[in-house]
């Protein structure tokens, strides 16, 4: 459950202390967080005095970790006082785990006084306030560390498997899903601010030098939450399953402690090279929302007969009569948090930055460029182009795992063409598709391609391997179709400098066009995903862009398009 400081004032102290109980401990905080001391919470008094203490006597505390403490920011000037010792400790209400902020051997002022706090939602922490031993306040804080992110970020882990452990970690991961996890060893439904994640097993080989390449397992999610706090749950939430499944990979602790298993997942994180998010800012608690919104206006709809043969504004301000009267309802009427102003000012500087450096080198560009044409056509007509279709038996399995929801997860893997001027060339390619993804086709486009929900890019092996992982919408087929059709040039772009891609010409032209050859390449490449989540399954990216503009139409001029969405 994702719940906000403003649903918390609202709450009994009945409610805040099932609330509490229910909690797990979470993360300690780190830096700034806000505070808000919560005076006779669900009361019209909850509000006006949070507001005053806020501006007159205590906004919050500032975390410091490599310390272990914290000091409380008081006063209309923010001054930071009044230290305490911040550790994990068993809770003085129910005997569990929880944050402990102990003021006793700190601080003369405060020294009867013991806080206690656990995190409620991602970044928004529950305290309770002790004087002695008697329980007098409740309060929040909030992290920016741990919050939900501005953005979407992706997170991908790879990490060598045991040799001879192959096939009992595929066991494992066969006992998660077919296809679907079923949330069994490791609960992804229960993680917070996770769109899609998946688990891939990929075989021990050998590369096109004849070198070995060891089996890896990849975790891969695509998250509103920071990485750091990710990890942080899964260990917290999954620390037995992670043993199980992280067991069979070389350097996992035996008896791992939740420091060694964060540790441990820190040290096996690999960067994208590049990241594609179908609608920036759009996080999974809104989109969930906005379903759940669509399918109470349907029912409140099919019930009012009477409304079908009214105009478009007597429709929607029935519509909307009915939403301000359902209190589970009213978040409907504002608009979604936007990006905020940091990230925005962030990637503007990333958009600018890169397009400045372009310019300037530009002259050295296009002196080059001649001789990476010559050297382009020179590898194009050289590379080897087998036309090789993938064993039944592995088709079979593919198939097995594709079609249980709306979505599919997609996993390719392939090996980067021999040499240099191949791998630089995937290099720059990559970099490019990550700038375009970020600053152009960034609103549910990629480059008229609607049913891509996430993708990625990731460079294996010392960049002798690339993988390629999506989350889409429909069959395989009609995925494969849409490329060819829509972007056949940016499938060549990137694949035509994999190992066995039908061969292209100046690195846009033919390579897909040989539709045939094109799907046994990408069949033969594919990698079984046993274990993915999809936080939405029954939701395509044209349902999640009707809801939200359904969402968008209470608080403008009603239009046709969206009676129709209706």
């Amino acid at each position: 459950m994702v719940v906000d400081v403003p649903q918390l004032l609202e709450m009994s102290e009945d409610e805040l202390d099932t609330l509490f109980r229910s909690s797990g401990a979470g993360e300690i905080p780190v830096g700034k967080t806000k505070g808000a001391v919560l005076v006779a919470p669900g009361t019209d008094v909850a509000w006006p005095a949070k507001r005053l203490i806020y501006f007159l006597v205590w906004r919050g505390k500032v975390f410091d970790p490599q310390k272990g403490d914290l000091l409380n920011v008081i006063l209309p000037f923010g001054v930071k006082a009044v230290r305490a010792k911040v550790y994990k400790d068993a809770s003085w209400l129910d005997q569990k785990e929880t944050i402990v902020l102990d003021y006793s051997k700190t601080s003369r002022i405060a020294r009867k006084i013991r806080d206690e706090i656990r995190e409620v939602s991602p970044g928004v922490y529950l305290g309770l306030v002790y004087w002695g031993r008697n329980r007098i306040l409740h309060f929040t804080l909030t992290s920016k560390s741990g919050a939900f992110v501005p953005h979407q970020v992706a997170l991908t882990l790879v990490a060598q498997v045991r040799s001879g452990e192959v096939e009992s970690l595929k066991e494992l991961l066969e006992t998660m899903g077919g296809g679907i996890a079923n949330g069994s060893v490791v609960d992804l439904g229960a993680l917070d601010g996770v769109h899609f994640a998946r688990f891939v097993v990929l075989d021990e080989t050998t590369d096109l030098r004849g070198d070995p390449l060891p089996a890896s397992l990849l975790y891969m999610c695509d998250l509103d939450v920071s990485r750091e706090r990710h990890l942080g749950e899964l260990v917290d939430r999954a620390g037995e399953g992670l043993d199980r499944i992280f067991g069979h990979c070389e350097g996992y602790p035996e008896k791992a402690t939740r420091e060694q298993r964060l540790d441990y997942l820190r040290r096996h994180r690999v960067k994208e090279q590049a990241f594609y998010v179908n609608t920036v800012g759009r996080t999974r608690r809104q989109i969930r929302r906005e379903a759940q919104l669509r399918n109470r206006l349907e029912d409140f709809l099919d019930g009012a007969d009477d409304l079908r043969r009214k105009d478009g504004r007597t429709v929607r301000r029935a519509v909307c009569d009915h939403v301000e009267a359902d209190p589970s309802l009213s978040w409907a009427l504002k608009p979604p948090e936007g990006l905020d102003l940091g990230f925005r000012l962030r990637e503007l500087a990333h958009l600018v930055g890169v397009a400045l450096l372009t310019l300037v080198l530009l002259p050295l560009l296009l002196l080059a460029a001649p001789l990476f044409l010559i050297l382009l056509r020179r590898h194009e007509r050289r590379d080897q182009a087998p036309h090789v279709k993938a064993p039944p038996g592995l088709v079979q399995e593919l198939a097995s795992l594709e079609d249980h929801l709306v979505h599919n997860p997609f996993s390719a893997l392939g090996f980067v063409k021999p040499g240099f001027f191949r791998r630089m060339t995937l290099t720059g390619v990559l970099f490019a598709i990550n700038y375009v993804t970020r600053h152009v086709f960034n609103r549910g486009n990629l480059a008229g391609v609607k049913t891509i929900h996430f993708a990625r890019w990731v460079f294996l092996d010392d960049k002798r391997r690339v993988i390629f992982a999506s989350n889409y919408d429909g069959s395989l087929e009609s995925y494969m179709d849409d490329f060819i059709d829509k972007i056949a040039w940016g499938l060549n772009i990137v694949f035509s400098n994999g190992y066995g891609y039908p061969r292209a010409r100046w690195l846009i032209a033919d390579g897909c066009r040989d539709e045939l050859a094109f799907k046994d390449y990408l069949r033969l490449h594919q990698v079984p995903t046993r274990v993915w989540y999809s936080a939405y399954g029954q939701l395509s990216a044209a349902n999640v862009k009707n809801n939200e503009r359904i969402r968008a139409g209470l608080t403008r001029e009603p239009t046709e398009d969206w009676l129709r969405a209706l």
